[in-house]
């Protein structure tokens, strides 16, 4: 994963750099992404059935219906969505 601060991809953007902890105790695992260029993060709880980013709790499946759609987005320019290639 990667943890070193400031690097650059390859598209012009500071690296996110991402850490993973286990659960522990009654505490579920989880994700932090963390900026590439400040000190800003992005917390993601996991449990079975749940996630809980930045403090919001949902189902998987609600998560999904609002993220999905925002990663299949392209901007002007950079392609079709991934649905319209097939």
């Amino acid at each position: 994963m990667n943890q070193k601060f400031a690097q650059t991809r390859k598209e012009g953007y500071s690296a996110i750099r991402t850490f993973h902890a286990s659960k522990k105790g009654k505490r579920d695992p989880r994700f932090l992404f963390k900026c590439g260029c400040c000190d800003q993060k992005l917390e993601v709880y996991y449990g079975e059935d749940s996630l809980e980013i930045n403090g919001v709790l949902g189902s998987v499946e609600n998560w999904r219906e609002i993220l999905l759609p925002l990663l299949d987005m392209k901007l002007s320019g950079q392609g079709k969505p991934r649905a319209a290639r097939r």
